[in-house]
C-alpha cells in the first residue's frame, strides 16, 4: 500500500497542528510539531508561524541554532480580552454614564441648594429686623448663579449697554469644570494606544532592522519572558525573520522596515530608554487648594444644612416641610454624601495605583543601573535602596541576571547578567555587518506624476 501525499490548506493545517499541541506544555522542535500532527514539513512551518502570530507563544534557540517553539497550552490568542479587562471595560461604561448624570446634578444641586440654604439662614437672622428695609437687588440671583459657575451673563457694562473696556487676561477655566475636576479629577490627556509599536519599530529601523529580546527590556522596561512574548508578536506582524547566531543568541530581523524613500520617517535618532521614562504621580483634581477648599466648603454646607438650618427655619417660622422632606433633607444629604465619597474613593484608588507605579519605577531604574556600568557588580552598586534590593532579589532571573560563582575581594556578593551581555555583543555584531542596500527602496519604475 503506497502513501498518498495530502495537501492542506494553509487555515486547515494551522487547525491540525493547533489541536495536536493543545494542553501541551513545554519548548518543541519544528520535528516536534511534525511528528505530533502529521503534517508535511513545509505546511507545518507556515502554521506554526500563524500560530505565533495569533496565539500567546514564545521563541528560543540552542547553541546548534535549532528553534525552539513554546505555546501557552491552553492556545490563549494574544487578542484575546482577559475576565478582568472585560469587567473593567464595562466598569468603565457604567462610571462614564454615571459621571455624565451627575455632572449634570451637579449644575443643578450643589449652588441651587446652597443658595436655597443660605435664603433660610438669612431669612433667620433678619427675621427680627424691621421689615420696612428694601432689598436694595444686590442678592445672589439668577445671573449670580451663572457667574459662580463661570457663565458670562454680559451685564458687566459701562452703563450705556455696551461692555466696558478691560485690560485682556489669561484664560482661566470655568468654576463648573473645576468642580466637575474636584469629583472626577481632571480630564484624562489623549492616549496614543500604537505608541509602543512606534517606538519599537522606530528602535528597530534605527538599528539596522536588528534587535534582540534585550532591546526591548531596555527600551519598554519588561523582563525577558515579557519581551521574548512581545518581538514573537512583533516578528509576525511587520515581516520579521528570527535569526541564530553561533552563540545560540535569537535575533530578529525587519528588513522590510528599513526600506525608505530618503526621508526620515519618525522615530527617535537616540532611544529614550525606560529609566528615563519613569511614570510621573497623576494630579487627583488639578486644581489650586483654595479651589478645592472652597468647592468643599460649599458641599459640606449642604451636608449639614439639612440637619440644623432646615429644622430651625420650622420651628421659628411655624411651619412644617414634612411633606417636602426629600427635597428639602434626603436628597440633599444624599447627592452631598455621593459628592464627597466619588473624591474619596478616587483618592483612595490613586493611593493602591501609586505602589504599583512605584514598583514599575523601580524595575526602571533598577534597569538602568543594570545597562549603565560593565558586570559584576556588587549589591549596594545595583540597588543601592530597600525597594531596589527586594526587586533585585525577586526578579534577578526574569531579568537575566545571576549570582557570580566567587566573591569579589571583599568577600561581597557578585551579580553578573550573561544574557544582557551575550545579547548586547550578538545585536552589535549583526548591526554592524547589516548591508546598507537594505534601506534602498529601487528605482522609480512608475508614477502617476508623468
Amino acid at each position: 500500500m503506497t502513501s498518498e501525499r495530502r495537501g492542506y490548506s494553509d487555515e486547515r493545517a494551522t487547525t491540525l497542528l493547533k489541536e495536536a499541541l493543545r494542553g501541551r506544555g513545554g519548548k518543541l522542535t519544528r520535528s516536534d510539531a511534525i511528528v505530533l500532527s502529521g503534517l508535511p514539513d513545509d505546511e507545518t512551518g507556515r502554521a506554526l508561524e500563524v500560530l505565533l502570530k495569533d496565539y500567546r507563544s514564545h521563541l528560543s534557540a540552542t547553541e546548534s541554532g535549532e528553534l525552539l517553539y513554546e505555546f501557552d497550552p491552553s492556545f490563549t490568542r494574544r487578542d484575546a480580552i482577559p475576565l478582568r479587562e472585560r469587567a473593567a471595560a464595562v466598569g468603565r461604561r457604567l462610571w462614564q454614564g454615571f459621571a455624565f448624570l451627575f455632572k449634570i446634578t451637579i449644575v443643578a444641586t450643589l449652588v441651587g441648594y446652597f443658595a436655597l440654604f443660605v435664603a433660610m439662614m438669612v431669612a433667620l437672622l433678619f427675621a427680627r429686623s424691621s421689615s420696612d428695609r428694601d432689598d436694595d437687588g444686590g442678592g445672589f440671583g439668577f445671573e449670580g448663579l451663572l457667574w459662580f459657575w463661570g457663565w458670562d451673563t454680559g451685564s458687566g457694562g459701562n452703563g450705556y449697554g455696551r461692555p466696558a473696556r478691560r485690560a485682556p487676561a489669561a484664560p482661566r477655566v470655568p468654576f463648573y469644570k473645576r468642580v466637575f475636576a474636584f469629583v472626577f479629577g481632571p480630564p484624562a490627556p489623549p492616549v496614543d494606544p500604537l505608541a509602543d509599536e512606534k517606538r519599537i519599530v522606530a528602535y528597530a529601523r534605527n538599528n539596522e532592522g536588528r534587535i534582540a529580546a534585550v532591546d526591548l527590556v531596555r527600551l519598554m522596561g519588561w523582563s525577558f519572558p515579557r519581551a521574548e512574548e512581545e518581538v514573537t508578536r512583533l516578528m509576525v506582524a511587520y515581516g520579521g525573520e528570527p535569526e541564530v547566531t553561533d552563540e545560540g543568541v535569537v535575533l530578529y530581523t525587519f528588513k522590510a522596515l528599513r526600506k525608505t524613500a530618503g526621508r526620515a520617517a519618525g522615530g527617535e535618532s537616540t532611544p529614550c530608554w525606560a529609566p528615563e521614562r519613569l511614570e510621573p504621580t497623576p494630579p487627583l483634581t488639578g486644581n489650586e487648594p483654595e479651589t478645592d477648599g472652597a468647592v468643599a466648603l460649599f458641599n459640606g454646607f449642604n451636608l449639614l444644612a439639612p440637619f440644623w438650618i432646615v429644622s430651625t427655619f420650622e420651628r421659628h417660622f411655624h411651619v412644617s416641610l414634612a411633606g417636602w422632606h426629600f427635597l428639602f433633607h434626603d436628597f440633599p444629604v444624599a447627592f452631598s454624601t455621593v459628592f464627597f465619597a466619588v473624591p474619596a474613593g478616587r483618592w483612595l484608588k490613586a493611593r493602591l495605583e501609586a505602589g504599583r507605579r512605584r514598583a514599575r519605577n523601580d524595575r526602571r531604574r533598577l534597569l538602568g543601573r543594570i545597562f549603565s556600568r560593565s558586570q559584576p557588580r556588587r549589591r549596594e552598586e545595583l540597588a543601592p535602596t530597600p525597594e531596589l534590593a527586594a526587586l533585585l532579589d525577586r526578579e534577578l532571573v526574569s531579568l537575566g541576571g545571576d549570582v557570580a560563582s566567587e566573591p569579589d575581594d571583599r568577600g561581597q556578593i557578585l551579580y553578573t547578567f550573561p544574557r544582557i551581555d551575550e545579547e548586547l555583543a550578538a545585536v552589535a555584531t549583526a548591526r554592524a555587518a547589516a548591508p546598507g542596500t537594505e534601506r534602498d527602496a529601487g528605482a522609480i519604475v512608475f508614477s502617476s506624476r508623468d
